[in-house]
């Protein structure tokens, strides 16, 4: 069985194409994420240096403590 020819010019060159479109995505998306937290940390309200409030959802209970008794 024979193998066909490669075109190795072409190969190299989708190569290429491929990694520039990786590079212009990741720049996107790390820009993206650079302005969602920009936005982010602007919404959130400073927190006040003399209390130390956590917030959970409503409806969330505390976290019980379980116990495993060995025998």
């Amino acid at each position: 069985m024979t193998r066909l020819p490669q075109d190795k010019d072409r190969i190299e060159r989708a190569t290429r194409e491929a990694q520039s479109i990786i590079a212009i995505e990741r720049q996107a998306r790390e820009a993206k994420t650079a302005r969602l937290r920009e936005l982010r940390l602007s919404s959130e309200a400073p927190i006040s240096t003399g209390t130390a409030i956590t917030k959970r959802k409503p409806g969330a209970r505390k976290a019980t403590r379980k116990t495993i008794e060995l025998e």
